[in-house]
């Protein structure tokens, strides 16, 4: 085997790096931009989609005869909150938070993909045989950040140049994994950190279902004097109806939230799996 000097690398900064950090800040405030946009129209569409919700159940709660309707029909069309005058604006409220905590998951998911899909377009070079040297992760460097300005930025583009970065001042493989679990951790956080809103709603939905059953039960006491027990059972079924519609609501947010998670910690253990085994292992030092 032919041992090929390391050719020194200058200290001194250039240009082209200092451009770099610019654009990373540019990105960040652009993604910013980006998901606050895209959390706006979340609300929007969760707001449409429940104020529609309402008016098509409160259709189908009349059409089976209303607060004089008897029937199947009509108890299904009360449980769903189709008496929205009698209680049933309390599933609106509970539809609304369902529906934007799913176009949220939806959402992070979608990002998710796109994340992972980077991981097959052949940044790295997978063979075995392939070795980098110093001026190879120079050069690999403004490879990523010419395919940053021509397609976009990504976790592993970030990682790549940061690794690149690291090596080329320290010149040292353990500082260089370390960087790169460092990095990784980040990442988690701010995984964490954009979820945080769908793992909030999760709770807020159950929330507004036990809000429901409050107020139901204070109603039925309010008119307990009355004596009319049919107005009494019926004010405390409307009650429990909110609390028995948030929780199916929660068990079905829990789950894509929960897969998301574990979708999620995947990536990342395959991103990092990534990195060592097509970049730091193939450094010759």
């Amino acid at each position: 085997m032919i041992n090929r000097p390391t050719p020194k690398i200058s200290a001194q900064k250039s240009p082209r790096l200092t451009a770099v950090s610019a654009n990373s800040n540019n990105s960040n405030e652009t993604q910013l931009k980006i998901n606050l946009s895209g959390r706006l129209r979340n609300i929007a569409i969760a707001a449409f989609g429940s104020l529609l919700a309402a008016i098509v159940l409160m259709a189908l709660f009349q059409m089976t005869g209303g607060d004089a309707g008897k029937g199947f029909m009509n108890r299904l069309f009360i449980l769903l909150g189709g008496n929205i005058l009698g209680g049933g604006y309390i599933q609106v409220f509970t539809y609304f938070a369902f529906i934007w905590s799913m176009l949220e998951s939806i959402r992070a998911i979608k990002k998710l993909k796109r994340e992972r899909s980077t991981l097959n377009l052949g940044l790295l070079p997978t063979s075995e045989k392939h070795l980098f040297l110093a001026q190879d992760l120079r050069e690999l460097y403004f490879t990523i950040q010419q395919f940053e300005n021509e397609s976009f930025p990504c976790q592993l583009t970030e990682l790549i140049r940061k690794s690149c970065l690291k090596f080329r001042s320290s010149q040292s493989v353990p500082e260089l994994i370390e960087i790169i679990s460092m990095q990784i951790e980040i990442y988690k956080d701010k995984s964490e950190s954009s979820q945080s809103i769908i793992r909030y709603l999760s709770w807020v939905i159950p929330s507004i279902g036990f809000i429901g059953t409050v107020l139901g039960i204070s109603q039925a006491l309010m008119i307990a004097n009355s004596g009319d027990m049919d107005k009494i059972t019926a004010t405390l079924g409307v009650a429990f109806d909110t609390t028995l519609i948030s929780l199916l609501l929660s068990i079905i947010v829990m789950w894509y939230f929960h897969s998301l998670q574990e979708e999620t910690d995947r990536y990342h253990a395959d991103l990092k799996d990534y990195i060592l085994s097509n970049l730091v292992n193939k450094i010759e030092v």
